[in-house]
């Protein structure tokens, strides 16, 4: 029954939506909107995944030396967003694509570690610390409620329907999304540290 929990779920099932629509539909997605070979489609993917890995390292740094994890996450995804639809235009060149996946999913993994300081924040504050293991639970279950339909209810018919523009839209879309409950969740936290 908790307005923070589920804003919780619901970020890491928009963030998931957009990590899905890149990781499954990105290659070929790469290949209708740029004409890039299979070779380097599955290139920008394997930069995109390496990009996260290295801002999910570097966001292990930035957790410990910034107390405002949502204004954070809210930062590095609307810069990741901003990269999507960059891509979405059809207009950058060819060889830049690369980078601009890998600067996406660096900035989509430097949210990474803010996202689990926000969730522990919330869950302690609002339920103490025994809470903080039901309440992961419940959250993360958003990855795969996320991971599951995304596919089956709005990326599958876009790249079905041959808008292969949109899949990325909608992709920076689902992060502008996960950017207002990290929002709303670091707000009702602020607020119930104050009343506590």
């Amino acid at each position: 029954g908790s307005g923070a929990v589920w804003m919780c779920f619901l970020f890491f099932m928009f963030v998931t939506m957009a990590i899905a629509a890149q990781q499954n539909f990105g290659p070929s997605v790469l290949n209708h909107v740029y004409g890039m070979s299979a070779a380097a489609s599955a290139s920008a993917l394997t930069a995109l995944l390496l990009g996260g890995a290295a801002g999910v390292a570097t966001g292990g740094f930035l957790v410990a030396r910034y107390e405002s994890h949502d204004r954070l996450i809210a930062v590095v995804l609307v810069l990741a967003a901003g990269l999507a639809l960059l891509i979405a235009t059809g207009g950058v060149p060819v060889w830049s694509v690369t980078a601009l996946m890998a600067g996406i999913g660096f900035f989509a993994g430097l949210a990474g570690p803010s996202r689990d300081m926000l969730v522990r924040r919330a869950a302690i504050t609002r339920f103490g610390n025994r809470a903080f293991g039901r309440v992961y639970g419940f959250v993360y279950s958003g990855l795969d409620v996320g991971f599951g339909l995304s596919p089956l209810l709005l990326f599958g018919p876009l790249m079905d329907a041959g808008r292969f523009k949109t899949v990325l839209v909608a992709a920076a879309v689902s992060q502008g999304l996960a950017v207002l409950t990290a929002l709303n969740v670091g707000r009702g936290v602020s607020v119930q540290s104050r009343a506590a």
